[in-house]
């Protein structure tokens, strides 16, 4: 009998958001495995012990990723009890099991939940599919006011929420410059919300780069993002604002954002920013992490007139 000659990705066992340069080590090689069709890949997260939602999203993005591109066939993903649950409770495990049965994710029966905790289940961020649209504009923020109508700052937080949310599916649109199946994610409470969103597609790097001084380095050009008014589209409505929204934001309201494209990073750890190489990802990663104790709004960062510009532009979904 042939012995078969297994390649383990062995997934850390802290899955989380201070340990995602781990993570990312642990998977970079696959986005050189594109139509290589590679056998007996074993997915292996039996190892793990502590996973959040970034992980698990980043999990399954990366097993979309091989699928889509054909890089692995007859593999198979090796799981614990522990992880187990942690997937079925942030909705990823109806995804990957409806897309690893059909070769496509069904998010018809995902939605959001409100309860003890705030919780919008995945979706992906896709121009052409009025779900999407329905979803933010009719549904989500909606309930994002119900849920936090009994806090006392609830309009504040609701608004601050809803800023970044935008802002951070406005980002994906405007850098994505094929169709990438994105897919934003959020969860929290009456004391913070995080939101995060992936894709494995076009990288911030790859799209804004062109558009700046080339003597500037990879890590200058992501730094650069962080800029008002640095957009990779000009001569368009875009504003270059989304990312400089979200950071400042982060800052005044003392929360986190880590921001990867490609071999490099950002984070802002309350206000403190620094940045540097990083394992590859073929793609880019936002998440966004906001204490509700102190909310913040555009009324904070931009004077008046300025606000009163930016806010009465109209969300461009397509």
């Amino acid at each position: 009998m042939e012995n078969k000659t297994t390649t383990n990705i062995r997934i850390p066992p802290k899955c989380v958001v201070d340990e995602i340069l781990s993570f990312l080590k642990s998977v970079e090689v696959i986005f050189n495995w594109k139509n290589e069709k590679k056998p007996n890949v074993l997915f292996n997260l039996s190892e793990v012990r502590d996973i959040d939602m970034l992980g698990l999203l980043l999990n399954y993005k990366i097993i979309e990723f091989c699928v889509e591109n054909r890089c692995i066939t007859d593999s198979e993903i090796k799981t614990n009890e522990y992880v187990n649950n942690k997937l079925s409770e942030f909705k990823i495990q109806e995804l990957l099991n409806s897309y690893l049965e059909n070769k496509r994710a069904d998010y018809t029966n995902l939605d959001f939940f409100q309860g003890k905790r705030l919780f919008i289940a995945p979706f992906p961020l896709l121009r052409e599919n009025e779900y999407t649209k329905s979803k933010i504009k009719e549904s989500y923020f909606p309930k994002i006011e119900e849920y936090y109508s009994g806090c006392k700052n609830k309009e504040n937080i609701a608004s601050m929420i809803f800023q970044c949310f935008s802002e951070i599916l406005l980002n994906f649109w405007e850098h994505a410059v094929n169709d990438t199946k994105s897919i934003i994610i959020a969860n929290g409470n009456t004391d913070f919300i995080e939101i995060a969103c992936v894709d494995t597609g076009n990288g911030i790097i790859s799209t804004l780069g062109p558009t700046l001084d080339h003597h500037l380095t990879k890590g200058e050009i992501l730094l650069k993002s962080l800029e008002m008014g640095v957009t990779s589209k000009k001569d368009t409505d875009h504003m270059g604002c989304g990312l400089w929204i979200i950071n400042s934001i982060t800052s005044l309201a003392k929360g986190r954002l880590i921001l990867i494209s490609e071999d490099q990073y950002v984070k802002n750890d309350f206000g403190k920013i620094s940045n540097g190489e990083c394992p590859y990802w073929g793609g880019t990663i936002i998440y966004v992490f906001l204490s509700l104790t102190s909310p913040k709004s555009l009324l904070d960062i931009l004077p008046e007139d300025e606000y009163r510009n930016l806010n009465n532009l109209n969300i461009n979904f397509q």
